[in-house]
């Protein structure tokens, strides 16, 4: 598929159509995701490389090599135009609430203003000057369309961190959360699963976990969850946040990898408690072998080094992260059994979560947040 000689000259940014800047975009509410479960139900969009490939010339008028990519519940490709650069084409799950996609689009709009060197994707626009089109899938389901910059390099999952890696990453979200804090959109306060302060509704999934003790273990979780760490909640700063930085979701430097160099998928945004996002954080963080939270300690430090963390923020963050491993464990659980034809990709990181759990239950709550004290500087940038 060619692109035609007319918009080939109006592109700009290495083949790509110019960035969106302008953080008012204007999505109409769509409440279709009222139920939080919806959305982790839906199949994503099914659409195909071919017509991929005709949604992007249409839309924002370019050509080139698409190759699909996995995906929990969008249809995302990967594109490599010919003249070596690379681009997003994302198109959402019918389900997702369209203000929720507004709020996700806006942030990354309002990221290149505040920070513009914070290694994030650009918005590119479509031919006709918007962040986004609404194209119909093969199902006559609608669906929002966005390309979106690419951020070459490992991912962090794929690589062998080197000695500063974890403080630097733990750095690179405070800054993220720092340019953040400015921001608000009307789709902040939906409903997520993935939020850890909804972790209470997680209950009717527990079923879905097959394993008679793990899944009583959970349950004991939840119920101290709901009796001594929701209440406090509400007492601790909050905003807008990624909620989902992941060793998937972090590029890096190569295999070898001693710098952070780009932060993705900001699918998961939700307003909710800072030390939530941190706990999200750090759970994907805990090791085997005798000193399993020294990566997490690095993290906090290296966060703190740019927003320092409250005192009752610390002392929740080893029950946050700990609901965080509840929530992977109930979620894929349930999902897994819902498509098990996708189960290994939806599971990759039941393991790691279990493993996460046990550690700091072997540990204790109290000794945890210790030990992250013990890793905050005594000054901060903040």
């Amino acid at each position: 598929m060619q692109i035609p000689s007319d918009l080939s000259a109006s592109l700009a940014h290495g083949g790509l159509p110019p960035f969106r800047m302008t953080t008012d975009p204007a999505l109409a509410p769509d409440a279709r995701a009222a139920d939080a479960n919806l959305l982790l139900s839906q199949d994503p969009p099914g659409i195909s490389i071919t017509q991929a490939e005709e949604i992007a010339l249409r839309t924002f008028g370019i050509a080139g090599q698409f190759r699909s990519l996995s995906s929990e519940r969008d249809s995302n490709f990967h594109v490599s135009l010919a003249c070596g650069t690379q681009a997003l084409l994302k198109i959402t799950n019918a389900s997702e609430d369209r203000s929720v996609t507004a709020m996700q689009t806006a942030a990354l709009m309002h990221l290149a203003v505040i920070d513009p060197d914070l290694p994030v994707q650009r918005i590119c626009q479509t031919l006709n000057g918007e962040a986004w089109d609404i194209v119909t899938g093969p199902s006559g389901q609608q669906h929002i369309v966005r390309l979106l910059t690419w951020l070459d390099g490992t991912m962090l999952h794929a690589a062998t961190p080197g000695p500063d890696l974890h403080y630097r990453i733990g750095a690179l979200l405070g800054r993220l959360s720092k340019g953040m804090r400015g921001f608000f959109h009307p789709a902040a306060g939906h409903v997520l699963q993935w939020d850890i302060k909804q972790a209470a509704s997680l209950r009717p999934m527990l079923s879905a976990v097959s394993d008679t003790a793990l899944r009583d273990r959970l349950g004991a979780h939840l119920d101290r969850f709901e009796a001594e760490i929701a209440p406090r909640l509400p007492h601790l700063r909050a905003w807008v946040v990624h909620n989902d930085f992941n060793p998937h979701n972090l590029v890096v430097d190569g295999v070898e990898a001693n710098i952070p160099t780009g932060i993705i998928d900001f699918g998961d945004m939700v307003h909710t408690p800072l030390a939530c996002d941190l706990a999200v954080a750090c759970s994907y963080n805990i090791t085997e072998g005798p000193a399993p939270l020294a990566r997490v300690a690095d993290m906090v430090a290296g966060y703190a080094s740019v927003l320092m963390p409250e005192e009752e923020e610390i002392a929740l963050l080893p029950d946050l992260i700990r609901m965080r491993h509840v929530t992977t464990l109930a979620v894929t659980s349930w999902r897994a059994a819902r498509y098990p034809e996708n189960a290994p990709y939806i599971l990759r990181n039941a393991a790691a979560s279990l493993r996460g759990l046990d550690a700091i239950d072997h540990i204790g709550a109290d000794e945890t947040a210790r030990l992250l004290r013990a890793a905050l500087p005594a000054k901060t940038t903040e």
